[in-house]
């Protein structure tokens, strides 16, 4: 499969909910909890409970004609509240927010999801959301200026029926996750970015939809190198055999799913290692990379097999193209240091992705600011293509998302721009990406 762009596309949705409350009816879009309020008239038809990650339908009945505003609420970890609102001209006394667009607003497409993505803090701040344990979203009708009717939706981010403990074994440290109950499983090795710490949230998200899951801390901790150069590679086939000895891991593979410099990592461990099963790169890489150190500034690469460097790109040592004050817009240097390189420095340093032996899903921002991963990980898939991989692949490109993709159904806002990056990318562009990519992610994952 060839890059696939997304520019605009209608969500596709997930699949029929599991209503996790009592009292609940069958509708369509899935199942539904009727909440009737203190007006007679007025009736929400929603999932009293619904995973994070996953989308629902939101339909309001017994409405007044004329103008209505829906209004939105959450509260993230940080205790900051978060709101949206949008505007509908009422004709039937109904509004099915999947199949009706608002006429004014923050958004203007019909989609319940996007109440809760373009979401942004209600302070007016600059905050990015951080998802709560269980979200509580809060939903009220007004017309005239008065609340008519209200409803809240709970959005548990993982499920009661997940564990967690600290793995710190020889070099390996981390955080495994696992669903509770005897089945067998499968296993995901999930791989952070240069900020160096364990994406424990995605780990978390993994095992709530049915893997054990463990957040690796490779660099920056005991055992392996402090800062991010001439980390070894093998770090990633030790944890994916430290999983695969796990009582209830199924298969003789562990998928892996890593973003930024973890995409490259993940995509570089995939080629090299029989322990490695699917692969799954966000805003990666199809090149290596120089590693980066704050107290040695001899270029050297950021990863090591068998003890030897392998082959990188380096970065240029030019001031002009990398930003000398935050916030950083690092895409510009790269661009530079990748069209500094020779077609031969360039052909040794790309990861040789064709040896993997399961399939590869690739996920880029067009507008990626941090670096261009939609060219970058284009690298791979060409690769890919010429050597007549006979694997699934497939990377999707989404034109108005940056750099900083990620799980669905949460607000947006403020991710193009943070105190130290440049990430790139529009609130709508990033709702678009993180729902699309989601589920395909895990029917990849799952193909180990």
């Amino acid at each position: 499969m060839s890059n696939r762009n997304y520019a605009g596309a209608k969500i596709s949705r997930r699949r029929a909910l599991e209503a996790l409350g009592t009292g609940i009816t069958a509708s369509v879009g899935g199942c539904m909890e009727t909440v009737q309020t203190d007006d007679p008239e007025l009736t929400f038809h929603h999932p009293d409970s619904v995973p994070i990650d996953e989308s629902f339908t939101l339909e309001i009945e017994g409405l007044p004609t004329g103008t209505v505003e829906i209004a939105a609420t959450a509260e993230d970890r940080r205790s900051v509240s978060w709101s949206a609102s949008v505007t509908y001209e009422v004709t039937d006394g109904t509004i099915d927010l999947d199949a009706d667009a608002p006429t004014a607003g923050d958004y203007d497409v019909a989609d319940t999801m996007r109440l809760i993505q373009r979401m942004e803090p209600a302070n007016g701040g600059s905050s990015i959301y951080v998802s709560p344990s269980e979200e509580q979203l809060s939903v009220e009708v007004i017309a005239d200026g008065d609340v008519v009717g209200s409803t809240t939706i709970t959005r548990p981010f993982s499920s009661p029926y997940v564990s967690s403990s600290v793995v710190d074994d020889g070099r390996l440290a981390g955080r495994v996750f696992k669903p509770t109950g005897t089945d067998p499983t499968p296993a995901v090795v999930v791989l952070h970015g240069s900020g160096g710490e364990p994406w424990l949230g995605m780990a978390q998200l993994l095992a709530a939809n049915g893997f054990v899951a463990l957040a690796l801390q490779y660099f920056g901790t005991e055992g392996v190198p402090e800062e991010l150069v001439e980390v070894p590679a093998e770090i990633v086939d030790e944890a994916a055999t430290w999983l695969l000895e796990r009582d209830r891991v199924t298969g003789s593979r562990v998928g892996l799913i890593g973003s930024s410099r973890g995409g490259e990592l993940a995509l570089l461990a995939g080629s090299q290692f029989d322990s490695i099963g699917a692969v799954v790169g966000i805003s990666a890489s199809g090149v290596a990379w120089q590693g980066y150190s704050e107290t040695d500034s001899a270029p050297r690469s950021t990863w090591t097999l068998d003890g030897e460097p392998v082959s990188y790109v380096p970065q240029v040592d030019d001031p002009s193209v990398w930003d000398q004050q935050r916030p950083y817009e690092h895409e510009p240097g790269f661009a530079a240091s990748l069209e500094a390189a020779s077609e031969d420095r360039i052909d040794e340093a790309t990861i040789p992705v064709e040896k993997t032996d399961a399939p590869v899903l690739l996920v880029s921002g067009g507008d990626d600011r941090l670096w261009n991963a939609a060219e970058l990980s284009s690298l791979a898939i060409d690769r890919l293509e010429a050597r007549d991989f006979e694997h699934e692949y497939d990377h999707l490109i989404f034109e108005d998302a940056g750099h900083a993709i990620h799980y669905p159904y949460v607000p947006t806002a403020n991710r193009a721009e943070s105190e130290q990056y440049v990430m790139g990318g529009t609130p709508a562009g990033y709702a678009e990406a993180d729902a699309e990519y989601w589920p395909r992610a895990l029917e990849t994952l799952r193909q180990s």
